[in-house]
């Protein structure tokens, strides 16, 4: 697939990204967590254009979501680390086993794992402190493992079956390619 391809594709598909996170279409979970749709264009990305395009989405996407939604930095820091860690294992596993009925399998059960415990450590340990001034030690009791791992393994379903649908039972990547 031709570069400029990739990058305007990639491009675009981040727009579509800021705005689902501007315009807030979303879900609110225990009350400071969204679940919502802001990753799908993010897997969207990688799922056609592999690891560089959906890396190209993610941080034009991160940056958009900084300066323009109502989330701010924190916002567009948290969706990238949580989204971030999925479009790696996603071009990963494309680039290795490709996207046939095992690759998906590993892709997804890699992401279901990934994302969730990366946004707990994250949390505790420098989301929570920084964002908040809190110290670990008071964020692990007052707020429980399971407010960061459901979201985010709800959030990882969502991001991931709603890209591989629309990419793969759309027939959009044959069209692309």
């Amino acid at each position: 697939m031709h570069k400029y391809k990739i990058i305007t594709g990639s491009a675009l598909l981040a727009v579509v990204s800021v705005l689902l996170q501007i315009y807030k279409i979303a879900f609110p979970y225990a009350g400071f967590i969204d679940i919502d749709t802001v990753g799908v264009p993010w897997l969207i990305s990688t799922f056609l254009f592999g690891l560089g395009g959906g890396l190209i989405t993610s941080v034009v996407s991160a940056i958009g979501i900084a300066v323009f939604a109502p989330s701010g930095p924190i916002g567009a820091v948290m969706k990238f680390t949580a989204t971030a860690v999925m479009v790696i294992i996603v071009g990963v596993v494309a680039k290795t086993i490709g996207f046939n009925r095992k690759g998906i399998v590993v892709a997804f059960a890699a992401c279901l794992v990934a994302r969730p415990v990366l946004m707990v450590i994250f949390n505790y340990y420098i989301g929570i402190p920084l964002f908040f001034g809190m110290p670990t030690e008071v964020a692990m009791v007052e707020y429980p493992v399971e407010l960061f791992l459901v979201p985010n393994a709800i959030l990882a379903t969502i991001d991931f079956w709603v890209a591989y649908l629309l990419v793969f039972k759309t027939k959009l990547k044959a069209r692309i390619e």
